[in-house]
């Protein structure tokens, strides 16, 4: 008799159950080796090619015939992703650095049209020269907004999509790449070649007049209605709104992209209206299928409404096959049949984070059925069959709630991963706000379709309706006010947060400038661009930097260097602003006061020989500023110039400062030492680089640049004569955003985020 010990008996078992768990979910694990295969093409990751080969070997144990198919699947959706990658490249290697084109394209994308510009996505159909011909651009332009479906033919210079310049910078480029976008181009001129075709011109009046409906009678610039218009039909207010923050701190900002929740309340609104009109539930199957395909086609067919639409009438074509309706075996069907037509969706976030969702509430579910039934609402001394009404529908109702917790927690879990890596945020409070959340946009769904569909009869009746879905939009808004309010309900969660203090100076264009410093006490802005860098660029790196600053210091009254102030009031935890004039004829400055006032937050006058501490080894001095009371003076000769003390570096901020207040600064203070020089561009009158250098005795400089205005460049002198000084010259248009990081030994690292890299040995304190 064999020898055998006590855990051979165990390991079978486990091993048997395993078997059998993979049997019964072949195909969702076909789905995911088909995502590991499409990464490892991607990537070329050795790990997910290894998780890959694990799959494929445990569907190989299961049933050999189908992991050889689920095989073959899988190295087609990897070679269908590589041929993509490699043709998108290629096309892109056609733009070169730019090329001006006469071409044809197709509108098939409505323009988001701006107070002076329009832009959308267009499809080429005709090109001269004729390499650009069949690519998918981004056009721009003034004037007349071309309609959904139009041919237009057009003249403008194609030039390829920028990357970024800053840490933390949302990367436009790649995320372009995903979406088959070849190049964006600045049209010269364009006129109408071919009006739109029927199926467009009705599908324009169809999404114009649904969106029409639904909001006629209230005022198109309140809350209420972006709520509305966010939660019906997916056209979401600027990423800077107010509005957003507290659905954006309770994790349920999802609810503002048309998604699988949406589409499913969808269904279940118009199931129930069927089931009231008697319709058998074949022939309500029947009617919901096309009816969630029309809403997903009404709300512009964003891929997560799409995956919704196309995985509930999988789910549902089961009741009709008399088959047992399994989510994740329709999660798996959809999501294969997606990797074989564009594979990189797979790689947006709203992507991931849809399919991913949905696959941990499938398991959720699945693994806490057992603990629910257990909880349910029942009487172990009466037979079911003697409840009353009242006890049948409280039972009901607390299996529901019991499913709806399993699925919001399920729905925090899963998606907590994504969250910390793209929006570097953990939201535990959405568990209770999704549940409470659930309801209300029900309703206001409901009375959106009713709107929408009684405006064709009664106008009176569907202004009402609006009416009463106002009121629903200002509960979802209050609602997700309180919880944010809850105390621990969100958190930032950076992995790139650095482990000493540092400071970020970004690379913003024309002309604007930002400075982020961070300690463990504070974090504070110098500056902060105007109002659309700020919102781009500074506000979106902020968590990923795990950064909150709650001080503004400003340079000077120019809106390239203060116009996101504004924003800044509103989204940032000030508790105070340093400015360098109590007035100046600037509108964005006076906006910021005016802000500044109605917010309650102090706005404190800079004074020469001032000290601010930021922490115990940081603070900072205001050496010169300039004359207050001179409205008058251009910005750029209105400039404060900061030396922040930074651990026993001393750093210069000479911003804009011009030839005048250069030449003061070193007359009042000869023995001027300091490490490093970040400098800005004066309009009219720089100041020379020799003398400044000589007398601060600086190490390294970092000077911003900009192509466009001329007056932002820096002189190509420049580089000959840093080069014959030895000291190293940071020039941003070269380097991007450069960080000054401490290290672990208080040496001072100096990296440009493209290029260039120096280190400062530890400063004597």
């Amino acid at each position: 008799m064999p020898a055998t010990n006590s855990t051979s008996g165990a390991w079978s078992n486990s091993s048997a159950v395993f078997l059998r768990w993979i049997e019964r979910h072949r195909l969702p694990c076909l789905a995911f080796s088909c995502c590991c295969a499409v990464f490892t093409v991607d990537a070329a990751s050795l790990a997910w090619g290894v998780l890959w080969a694990l799959l494929i070997g445990a569907l190989f144990f299961a049933s050999r015939r189908f992991a050889i198919a689920g095989a073959m699947l899988t190295l087609l959706c990897a070679g269908l992703h590589h041929y993509r990658c490699k043709e998108l490249e290629s096309q892109r290697a056609g733009i070169g650095g730019g090329v001006w084109m006469d071409f044809r394209a197709k509108i098939i994308e409505a323009p988001k049209a701006g107070q002076q510009s329009w832009q959308c996505k267009a499809a080429v159909v005709q090109c001269q020269p004729r390499s650009g011909t069949g690519k998918t651009i981004i056009v721009a332009g003034t004037g007349n907004v071309p309609a959904l479906g139009q041919v237009i033919q057009a003249k403008g210079y194609w030039e390829p999509i920028a990357g970024p310049r800053n840490e933390g910078e949302f990367n436009r480029s790649a995320h372009m790449k995903r979406h088959g976008i070849v190049a964006e181009c600045l049209l010269r001129d364009w006129q109408l070649h071919a009006p739109a075709s029927g199926f467009w011109r009705a599908t324009a009046a169809a999404r114009d007049g649904f969106q029409r409906s639904i909001t006629q009678g209230l005022d198109p610039r309140s809350d209420e209605v972006k709520v509305i218009l966010a939660m019906v039909i997916g056209q979401q207010p600027l990423s800077q709104d107010p509005v957003l923050d507290p659905f954006r701190q309770t994790g349920t900002l999802h609810l503002f992209s048309v998604s699988g929740q949406h589409v499913n309340l969808v269904a279940m609104i118009l199931w129930l209206m069927l089931q009231r009109c008697r319709v058998s539930r074949r022939n309500a199957i029947l009617l919901l299928i096309p009816a969630i395909f029309g809403y997903a086609w009404l709300t512009g067919a964003s891929p997560p409404a799409l995956r919704a639409a196309w995985m509930a009438a999988v789910f549902l074509s089961a009741f009709l096959l008399q088959r047992r309706a399994d989510l994740m075996q329709a999660l798996a069907v959809v999501a294969i049949v997606g990797l074989l037509l564009d594979s990189n969706l797979l790689f947006l976030a709203g992507v991931q984070l849809s399919y991913g969702i949905v696959a941990v509430i499938s398991i959720g579910l699945s693994l806490c059925q057992k603990p629910v039934e257990k909880l349910a609402w029942n009487d172990s001394y009466l037979p079911r069959e003697l409840y009353s009404p009242w006890q049948i529908r409280c039972g009901e109702s607390w299996q529901k709630l019991l499913q709806s917790l399993v699925i919001s927690t399920s729905a925090c879990i899963g998606s907590a991963p994504l969250t910390i890596r793209y929006f570097s945020m953990v939201t535990p409070v959405s568990i209770i706000t999704n549940i409470a959340l659930t309801p209300l946009v029900a309703c206001l769904l409901g009375l959106a379709l009713f709107s929408a569909g009684i405006s064709t009869v009664s106008t009176p009746l569907s202004i009402a309706s609006n009416r009463i879905n106002h009121w629903v939009a200002r509960s979802c808004i209050h609602c997700s006010a309180f919880f944010s309010k809850v105390p621990g309900g969100h958190a930032m969660v950076s992995q790139h947060t650095p482990k000493h203090d540092a400071i970020r100076i970004y690379d913003l264009p024309r002309g604007g400038a930002a400075v982020l410093v961070q300690c463990r006490e504070a974090d504070v802005l110098l500056d902060c661009g105007n109002e659309r860098a700020f919102r781009s660029i500074v506000f979106p790196s902020l968590p990923y930097f795990g950064s909150q600053p709650d001080s503004l210091l400003l340079s000077h009254p120019e809106a390239a260097h203060i116009g996101g102030g504004i924003l800044a009031t509103q989204h940032l935890p000030l508790r105070q602003i340093i400015s360098p004039v109590p007035t100046a004829k600037t509108p964005s400055f006076r906006s910021l006061q005016k802000t500044a006032s109605a917010k309650n937050i102090p706005l404190y006058c800079a004074r020469s020989t001032a000290r601010l501490p930021q922490s115990r080894d940081v603070f900072w001095e205001i050496l010169q500023t300039p004359e207050p009371h001179d409205p008058r003076e251009i910005a750029d000769n209105r400039c404060a110039i900061y030396l922040l003390h930074f651990h026993g570096y001393r750093i210069l901020f000479l911003n804009d400062a011009g030839a005048v207040a250069v030449s003061q600064l070193l007359a009042h203070a000869p023995d001027l030492r300091c490490d490093v020089i970040v400098i800005g561009r004066h309009s009219l009158h720089p100041p020379g680089i020799h003398d400044l250098l000589e007398q601060t005795q600086t190490k390294a400089v970092i000077a911003t640049h900009a192509d466009f205005p001329e007056s932002e460049r820096i002189p190509s002198r420049w580089d000959r004569e840093f080069e014959f000084s030895g000291i190293p010259l940071f020039h941003q248009g070269r380097t991007g955003m450069v960080s000054l990081l401490l290290q672990e030994d208080q040496s001072l690292s100096i990296r440009g985020f493209l290029d260039g890299s120096y280190r400062l040995p530890p400063a004597r304190k």
